[in-house]
């Protein structure tokens, strides 16, 4: 939310403009992302003060491929084209040569959005053409050219940072870095707040982060967000926890403190089950919108029992088919799919399923509708979605915590190891639970490695208690949607 698609969008069209002939090729990781840098150099083109669309002028503009006139004529050399990152169009990165005819003007130029996340070699191959390169992005974890310009390079003796040119004034390199602290809307909210005003939030630049915002991510984001998304800094302090010990603390406090109020005869509200084949332990997780109340766990080499425990738990603790979820996996598809023939109606989740909420009838109100974009840029997958979901639920920031029981020693042991990690998108993930079969042992750390055994109570934790803040939807007759 500081402008860097706006300013880039605006640096590919005047350098287009202003010389012949011209190659400049933009490059993200997404097409998501090109067509956020491009709509901003459609904007500039379509507002333009004078016409710049043929015939009134000098551009021919089609989806992400801009053309010149000059005298009357297409000119073959010039263009201004968008191209996605991926390992089918690295080819084409190679060959937009303009010859150097000794005045000394820059004639193509490399733009990349999004950089931690585009590969080394695009960059490469750019670098055999590109007279100029507008590399930009959030520095999200990466060893890429984005992160070797900034932080430097000991194989090639590379500092990082500034390099001056020799003998005459300028950069061979220029690092930028734009924090938070940079908006003149946070600016202005912070120089209230020291002289003892009441911050307005007054928005000096629209489209820029504004104070309120800015104070809202100082108070809700991680230590990682906060250093990537606000300071405009790599990230390399010790790793955080998705789970830290002073939450988990809160958490069994808050979970004495119900004991205290209500004893252990709550009743329960959702109930999550992890089944597990060939011996190892399915696990039952009863909870209420209070924290959890009490995990079953045993050895089930004999699936079949798993439906029948299951439902003297529903019993026991009065939940309705409704809230109990299974994790698709370990047979856990099978036996719901067992228990609705039955007449109970349970759920199921899959882990590893896109993070978007659950399909529903008649029409999504547009409050849903920016939830569901929200969830989908936030979370790789569902697993990520929930076990971030239950880690806001214990930090204080957000509010009462949730409680855990102390005696659910498995869980907590099973909690405290998971990192907090986020791709190169800026999205939550969690590392897979087991290796795919015949991959690389040394490739990705798994869950089952980080804790030493399944995390079967950590994940019937989770879908229980995602059972408790995506509750099932029941459109009603005569309701206004």
């Amino acid at each position: 939310m500081l402008g860097k698609d706006f300013i880039a969008g605006f640096i590919c069209l005047w350098f287009f403009l202003t010389r012949h002939p011209c190659r400049i090729v933009t490059t993200s990781a997404k097409d998501q992302h090109l067509s956020v840098l491009w709509g901003e150099i459609g904007q500039f083109v379509h507002t333009s003060r004078h016409p710049l669309v043929y015939p009134d002028g000098p551009l021919v503009v089609n989806h992400q491929d801009i053309r010149k006139v000059v005298d009357g004529d297409r000119c073959p050399k010039s263009y201004l084209r968008g191209m996605v990152a991926s390992s089918d169009s690295i080819a084409a990165m190679q060959g937009h040569h303009i010859a150097n005819v000794g005045d000394g003007i820059p004639r193509t130029l490399f733009v990349a959005d999004e950089c931690s996340s585009v590969p080394d070699e695009y960059y490469t191959m750019a670098s055999t053409w590109m007279n100029r390169a507008l590399l930009f992005g959030n520095p999200w974890p990466c060893t890429n050219f984005f992160y070797r310009s900034v932080k430097g390079n000991p194989a090639t003796n590379d500092p990082g940072g500034d390099v001056l040119r020799e003998g005459k004034p300028g950069y061979l390199r220029r690092v930028l870095k734009i924090c938070a602290e940079d908006s003149p809307n946070v600016r202005l909210g912070i120089i209230q707040e020291s002289r003892g005003e009441e911050p307005t939030d007054e928005v000096l630049i629209p489209g820029v982060k504004g104070y309120a915002e800015y104070k809202k991510n100082l108070r809700m984001w991680d230590p990682i967000q906060q250093c990537v998304s606000l300071k405009a800094e790599f990230y390399e302090g010790d790793e955080v926890k998705l789970f830290p010990q002073e939450h988990l603390e809160l958490a069994f406090e808050r979970a004495d403190e119900l004991e205290r109020l209500y004893g252990l005869d709550r009743r329960g509200k959702n109930l999550g089950v992890d089944t597990a084949e060939g011996g190892d332990s399915t696990v039952i997780t009863v909870g209420d919108s209070l924290g959890f109340i009490r995990s079953f766990s045993r050895k089930t080499a004999d699936t079949s029992v798993i439906e029948d425990d299951v439902i003297r738990v529903m019993r026991e603790y009065g939940i309705s088919a409704e809230r109990v979820l299974f994790d698709r996996g370990g047979g856990g598809k099978q036996i719901a799919d067992r228990m609705r023939r039955n007449g109970y109606n349970v759920r199921t989740v899959g882990f590893g399923e896109s993070a978007i909420p659950e399909k529903r009838r008649g029409v999504v109100r547009l409050d849903q509708q920016k939830l569901e974009q929200e969830v989908r840029y936030a979370y790789i997958n569902r697993r990520a979605e929930m076990y971030s979901l239950l880690s806001d639920a214990i930090n204080p920031v957000n509010g009462t915590v949730y409680g855990i029981p102390r005696r659910m020693i498995d869980l907590v042991n099973q909690l405290r190891p998971i990192p907090r990690l986020y791709d190169k998108e800026g999205r939550l993930w969690l590392p897979p639970k087991n290796k795919p079969p015949g991959s690389d042992r040394s490739t990705v750390k798994t869950m089952q490695e980080m804790i030493g055994r399944s995390p079967d109570d950590a994940d019937s934790a989770v879908l229980c208690y995602f059972g408790q803040v995506r509750s099932i939807h029941r459109p009603k007759a005569g309701a206004v949607l």
